[in-house]
């Protein structure tokens, strides 16, 4: 379990792609970062529409973090592949999609289950990306967090994210240390609790949520 960031936005230019997937290349030999690349070429430097199958942009592992994607699809929109497939499975009926909802901070802790797409936008789904870091202080988070500000700015339009830490906005990396140790604390309460409990189906997994968010609360008060 960590912090998590998310975003979405669309690349400026198809004629810009090569120097973008250059430029990351160049910045993750420096941090030593694991780097791949899908299509680095636009047909005659132009987005293709309608849509076609092909994958564009760049993944990179930093230390201690899920891959970051930036994946283009033919017309240019930051997307995610794998949750496209998902989608269109589903649609197809292939794959049924359930999503449960639960407020932690919620006095009763009811969760609200939803077949199907109602209360959410798949394509919304599909157009945002979701990373999750596991970082033990902020310097690392504040690294990606600020080379995705400096990409954004120089490629791509449209840009939203949305940093759990607050960095994003604030850019006070103070912050990001003060969420970090609350993960911490989330994940020892959690190790300790759930090393004495017998979970054997949902309602138990419920039960022992609502516990664990009773002992934060009460250990936060």
């Amino acid at each position: 379990m960590g912090l998590s960031f998310h975003f979405k936005g669309k690349l400026t230019n198809a004629s810009e792609l090569p120097a973008f997937v250059v430029e990351v290349d160049d910045i993750c030999k420096v941090f030593d970062w694991r780097f791949s690349v899908l299509s680095t070429d636009y047909p005659n430097d132009q987005f293709v529409s309608p849509l076609d199958d092909e994958n564009y942009g760049v993944i990179f592992s930093p230390h201690d973090c899920e891959p970051v994607t930036i994946i283009f699809d033919s017309e240019g929109r930051i997307y995610n592949p794998w949750m496209k497939d998902l989608i269109t499975k589903h649609e197809d009926g292939q794959v049924k999609v359930i999503t449960v909802q639960l407020n932690l901070e919620d006095e009763e802790l009811n969760p609200v289950f939803t077949e199907g797409s109602e209360g959410f936008d798949p394509l919304d789904m599909v157009y945002t990306v979701s990373i999750k870091t596991e970082f033990k202080t902020a310097e690392q988070h504040v690294k990606i967090i600020e080379l995705m500000r400096y990409l954004s700015g120089k490629y791509f339009s449209d840009f939203e994210l949305i940093d759990e830490s607050g960095y994003w906005d604030s850019r006070n990396p103070e912050i990001v240390d003060v969420k970090l140790n609350r993960v911490s604390q989330f994940i020892e309460k959690f190790e300790d609790l759930i090393s004495n409990e017998s979970i054997n189906s949902p309602e138990d997994f419920l039960a022992f949520i609502k516990k664990l968010s009773q002992q934060m609360k009460d250990k936060e008060k």
